[in-house]
């Protein structure tokens, strides 16, 4: 194994993940990059293969078994859906070492926690994943935009700042592409803003990301579901204002029309999805702060609907 780059594990082959190895593998040794996961999965990746905007990529799919006898990862991304975080911790904990970090690309402002209460708050780096598009139909991930993963530091501790910058480096070495936030809170809260908006409302219209592009009721009620959240976020002590409002919205705009965010996907393939991650908890935070939320208890009721009618 070639000691010069770091060793990287993914959990979770979505289109995140599906993503994140097609960049990677381009940049790094075929043994240093794993996607772990069960036997049954490993068959099926390696079976099936896996084209990226329709070239084949050749990737290393690896087990917990397996990885017993290889030396623990020294990053760990973390792309499973937040309502599968909980099942896929032994696939985690095959890969940590000593030194390994760990990073979420999960939606929502939770998954940090619940991994930092499993491996202690010393190995996770936050994250916000933003400004990708792609999506994964069978072995076909398609995307037009890569987006990047903002990485910074949630207190000025030292081991936070070292952690940052140990993860930067090694995204730099394999190309990830990737920013360092100075705001990580607010950049927490802005990526949770926009997809409470845009996530939530794409999906209850049933449409791509188009149709809150356009001007007209849907884009209306996208940007209302921010403004929501922007309240709560102020609320909870993180400063959003109208200058990163109309950030996050630019860019949404910038994205590829014909294309959908992940919940919209979830739903169309008849999945459920990660409603609770979006008007679950910004109504929730909403009580608690006794602050109205009209348009996600609105997305709320709406979207469990349509997961009701997927599920017959």
């Amino acid at each position: 194994m070639n000691q010069q780059l770091p060793t990287i594990s993914i959990i979770g082959f979505g289109a995140l993940g599906a993503l994140f190895a097609s960049i990677i593998a381009n940049h790094i040794p075929f043994e240093n990059l794993r996607i772990v996961a069960d036997v049954e999965r490993c068959k099926r990746y390696t079976d099936n293969g896996l084209a990226v905007n329709g070239k084949p990529i050749k990737l290393n799919y690896v087990t917990p078994e397996q990885s017993q006898s290889l030396v623990p990862a020294d990053l760990v991304i973390v792309c499973t859906k937040y309502y599968h975080l909980e099942a896929v911790m032994p696939l985690i904990q095959s890969q940590i070492g000593d030194n390994t970090l760990i990073v979420s690309a999960l939606n929502g402002i939770s998954s940090e926690a619940v991994l930092a209460d499993a491996f202690g708050k010393d190995k996770v780096v936050y994250s916000v994943a933003q400004q990708m598009d792609a999506r994964k139909e069978g072995n076909q991930l398609i995307y037009r935009d890569a987006g990047q993963l903002v990485i910074g530091a949630m207190t000025n501790e030292p081991t936070d700042i070292t952690n940052v910058e140990r993860v930067r480096d090694i995204f730099t070495q394999v190309q990830l592409p990737h920013s360092v936030s100075a705001d990580m809170p607010k950049n927490l809260w802005g990526k949770l803003m926009l997809n409470t908006g845009v996530n939530q409302t794409v999906a209850f219209y049933e449409g791509t990301f188009d149709t809150v592009q356009e001007v007209g009721e849907p884009r209306e009620m996208f940007k209302a579901a921010m403004r929501e959240v922007m309240a709560i976020a102020n609320a909870e002590g993180v400063a959003l204002g109208e200058d990163d409002f109309n950030q996050w919205v630019t860019i949404m705009d910038n994205l590829d029309p014909t294309a959908m965010p992940s919940l919209r996907q979830d739903l169309k393939a008849g999945r459920d999805c990660e409603v609770e991650l979006f008007a679950g908890t910004i109504c929730k935070l909403g009580k608690k702060h006794g602050i109205a939320t009209p348009v996600n208890d609105t997305l709320y009721e709406g979207i469990y609907k349509l997961m009701e009618k997927n599920r017959g």
